[in-house]
């Protein structure tokens, strides 16, 4: 009797193989992506926690005026490590080679291939400089007249993202680091030190390092290019790829299950349904409810384990791809792949969970009922719902009603239809509205610049001392963060009070005068602040707090800045009058290049394209994942509409219906739900949205507007319904094949 359900099980599968197969790519999206994004993210979360860790990644960097004369007594007061390394960069025909010292109780350098330096004269290299510039272990390279052996390529902790300087935005082409010996470093002139800083208590990272600029200060050293690790982008930029992908990996890996959860439910109360006679009869014959329940159930089961097993297994091997496509922008020891366990079973378990779960609950509603009523048949017969009822079709005509019935009289499919053509939808939205709200925080950012030059210094300056020649401003800024809120970071930013260097409006596209205090919209909105309200705040370099009231609020999409006179902002965090750290410039100045810490230019925005790589490639895989969504649902509904509508179709070709009316007839009648499907998608998106960036930006602090541009709503809205006429054009076929004698078959039954 069992091997008999076998084989029923395995027929009701190949009557309908493609239905079956576009529910198994459902949940095989599924696992693919939780399995994908998660082993990216881990694997690269083990790279630089695990380097970071290992070679003792520092927390904090910066240089001072002096050398430190006692770094041992200052570790002692301090609770740190404090190390000090030189530095010299050298111009290349082709490039820049910055060398460093080698370290040895912090930023430790990997030896990613090759050996490690043995003998004088022995250099590293950072792998992607070696390949930028076809340099091999074993060659020479020769810098300002001496001749070092290349002798492997290494990763440093505190260059995993190589940018020349502390606050660049973008890599320097042909910018590099190469590793020698302290000798060989010290026969250059003009060796820079800079030192690093390593907290041993791994607690309270802010106010130890408030704590050792405090006793720096006190000790009568002027201090340059202070920055925390966690604003350093040399080491902080693959935290926002990991945390992103965390963030993403499950809520859209249950997208897909849920979807699939009601499709296959809807399928399984199908077939319990219109087997209801015959399982009636397998009671009569003995069968018991336990062996039935295992028989339906065996189809979800098999259908979300191989899913889920298939989907799997293919995103095993596309890690590796992903994460080699990343070193090459972050240089990291690899450690190798490896996946976790426990997502490895979570990403076949989920699906298997969810959708047997779904599946057991309407098995066993049905099954309930006794063998004399369930051969009734009553199982098979349409039934009026209270939808149908309460709606007064009898003044329609009758090919509007039949629509209309065939829509209503199947509630969980029609659900199934609204939801995933909703799902389809939203996520298309949300990739278009990404790239537009990131293009627009670029957009914003780089246009807010009236002079598009910024120089940013190693050192404070003081007017007195250097002058600003017309056309530049001078600006001063530092760190700070609410009070009990380390996350949410912005810039305290000072500047004239007749400054025009800056674009500063209100929300209603005033001008704001500059003698005032006025914070960005974003930062106004995350901290909950309107004008009249006080931000209290503390300053990160020194750990004090204070209090500014809010005059007004400007207008932006993703910076978080409070602005306020330069002179008022240099008296309360004890800057000498006249100091400046950043001049913004309407024309190009022929500063000291040692002195500058880094220099943005805004007047070519096609520079920053590289910045929107990542974005484009995610709409580009977002948009083509919508589009196979949306046929897969359609195609599903579609069918099932056609194979629970076959005796109607049958008898309508009787009574003499063309192929081109019934197409009309039984395949439109699901244009409204695709429609309230498709606009459905988009409040779901809004919302969505927002709780994805709220998180972003309380993770990483980088704050992304939900901006939607009208033209994209309008190109999602062509790409659904352009998918939807293909699908019913594909499933016209399979109504064509219907033929007239089913509904005379159905007479003699």
């Amino acid at each position: 009797m069992v091997m008999v359900l076998r084989k029923r099980v395995w027929r009701i599968i190949k009557e309908n193989k493609g239905r079956y197969i576009g529910i198994v790519i459902l949940i095989l999206l599924g696992s693919f992506y939780f399995t994908a994004a998660t082993g990216v993210a881990n694997n690269l979360e083990k790279m630089v926690v695990g380097f970071a860790e290992e070679y003792r990644q520092e927390d904090l960097t910066f240089s001072t005026d002096k050398s430190i004369e006692d770094i041992a007594a200052l570790e002692d007061e301090s609770g740190a490590l404090i190390e000090a390394y030189r530095q010299y960069d050298i111009k290349l025909p082709d490039g820049e080679l910055r060398l460093l010292s080698l370290s040895a109780k912090i930023n430790i350098p990997a030896v990613l291939s090759g050996r490690g330096l043995e003998n004088p004269g022995d250099i590293l290299l950072d792998p992607y400089f070696s390949q930028t510039h076809g340099l091999n272990i074993g060659g020479e390279i020769e810098l300002n007249g001496k001749t070092f052996n290349i002798v492997g390529t290494m990763a440093v902790p505190n260059y995993v993202f190589i940018l020349k300087n502390l606050y660049d935005v973008l890599p320097t082409s042909g910018f590099g680091i190469g590793i020698v010996s302290s000798a060989d470093i010290e026969a250059f002139p003009e060796v820079v030190t800079v030192y690093s800083a390593y907290f041993e208590d791994r607690e309270n990272i802010n106010g130890q390092t408030s704590k050792l600029h405090g006793l720096l200060s006190e000790k009568g050293y002027s201090l340059s290019e202070w920055m925390v690790a966690g604003n350093n982008k040399r080491v902080s930029m693959p935290w926002a790829n990991i945390s992103s992908m965390k963030s993403m990996s499950f809520p859209v890996a249950t997208v897909f299950f849920l979807l699939s959860c009601i499709i296959v439910a809807v399928m399984i109360m199908r077939i319990v349904k219109s087997d209801g006679v015959v399982i009636g009869t397998l009671y009569a014959q003995g069968y018991r409810r336990r062996e039935l329940t295992r028989h339906f159930m065996a189809i979800p089961v098999l259908l979300s384990g191989v899913g889920g097993f298939a989907g799997t297994l293919l995103a095993l091997p596309g890690v590796r791809p992903v994460v080699n496509s990343m070193l090459i922008y972050y240089i990291l020891p690899d450690k190798g792949i490896t996946f976790s366990p426990l997502n490895l079973v979570l990403a076949v378990l989920i699906p298997v969970a969810f959708i047997s779960l779904s599946s057991f609950l309407f098995i066993r509603k049905i099954l309930k009922k006794t063998a004399v009523e369930l051969m009734k048949g009553d199982e098979q017969k349409a039934k009026v719902n209270f939808i149908e009822a309460t709606l007064r079709l009898d003044r329609l005509k009758f090919n509007t009603k039949f629509r209309i019935r065939e829509q209503v009289r199947s509630i969980p499919r029609l659900l199934f239809l609204v939801l995933g053509v909703s799902a389809a939808s939203m996520i298309l939205l949300f990739g278009f509205t990404f790239n537009y709200s990131m293009d627009e925080v670029n957009r914003g950012a780089l246009e807010r610049y009236v002079y598009p030059l910024e120089y940013n210094f190693k050192e404070v300056q003081n007017l007195q001392d250097r002058s600003i020649p017309k056309g530049a401003e001078p600006y001063n800024a530092s760190r700070a963060y609410p009070e009990g809120r380390e996350s949410v970071e912005f810039y305290l930013v000072g500047m004239e009070t007749d400054s025009v260097g800056l674009k500063m409006k209100d929300l209603g596209g005033d001008q704001l005068p500059r003698d005032q205090v006025n914070i960005t919209y974003p930062l106004a909105s995350r901290l909950k602040l309107k004008e009249g309200d006080t931000i209290s705040f503390v300053n990160k370099l020194d750990g004090k707090s204070y209090s500014l009231i809010i005059d007004g609020i400007v207008e932006a999409y993703g910076e978080q800045f409070v602005f306020m006179p330069l002179e008022e902002f240099n008296r309360i965090t004890g800057h000498p009058p006249g100091s400046y750290r950043t001049v913004l410039s309407s024309h190009e100045i022929d500063f000291d290049e040692s002195q500058l810490s880094g220099v943005m230019d805004a007047r070519d925005p096609e520079a920053f394209e590289d910045l929107n790589m990542s974005t484009t490639l995610i709409v580009a895989s977002v948009t083509a994942l919508a589009v196979l969504i949306a046929v897969i649902i359609i195609f599903l509904v579609t069918s099932l509409m056609i194979d629970e509508s076959r005796n109607t179709i049958s008898l309508l070709k009787v009574l003499g219906y063309r192929g081109n009316e019934l197409a009309r007839l039984i395949l439109n009648s699901s244009t409204p739900a695709v429609f309230i499907g498709y606009w459905l998608g988009l409040p779901l998106m809004l919302a969505f949205g927002n709780i994805l960036y709220g998180y972003v930006a309380e993770t990483i602090n980088m704050v992304i507007p939900m901006i939607v541009n009208p033209l994209y709503v309008l190109i999602s809205f062509i790409i659904i319904f352009a998918v939807y006429e293909i699908t019913k054009w594909l499933c016209g076929r399979k109504l064509a094949k219907i033929s007239m004698s089913e509904a005379l078959k159905a007479g003699t039954e």
